[in-house]
């Protein structure tokens, strides 16, 4: 029995030691970040606008090619008639209209906004 109790407490007492480390260790961590200059903060922030603006556009663009597939998969039956083709092509025409027009907005709004500030 007491050799249950003495290898219980020194998990306990490991899983201690490990968690004080780690609280420690992060706040340490915590003092460097807190203590960086205005232009490394600028220039993180910058780059993380980047990369989500670079995000959203894909995204946008991954949406379009789906709803042009979709719009020409669900049309394809009826590929034959002319009028049914100019329909196809005038919602794709509109379709990536508008993925120009949403990718435009993301990386036009942000500069919109750094105008008046």
């Amino acid at each position: 029995m007491g050799r249950r109790n003495n290898m219980k407490f020194s998990k306990v007492k490991a899983l201690t030691t490990t968690g004080v480390t780690a609280i420690y260790l992060g706040l340490m961590n915590t003092q460097v970040v807190l203590a960086a200059d205005g232009g490394e903060v600028q220039s993180k922030l910058t780059s993380a606008g980047k990369t989500i603006q670079g995000i959203l556009t894909g995204l946008v663009v991954l949406v379009g090619i789906c709803v042009a597939l979709f719009i020409i998969i669900k049309r394809m039956p009826d590929a034959d008639d002319p009028r049914e083709k100019s329909e196809v092509y005038h919602a794709v025409g509109r379709v990536a209209g508008l993925v120009a027009l949403a990718a435009a907005v993301i990386w036009l709004l942000p500069w919109v906004y750094s105008l008046f500030t």
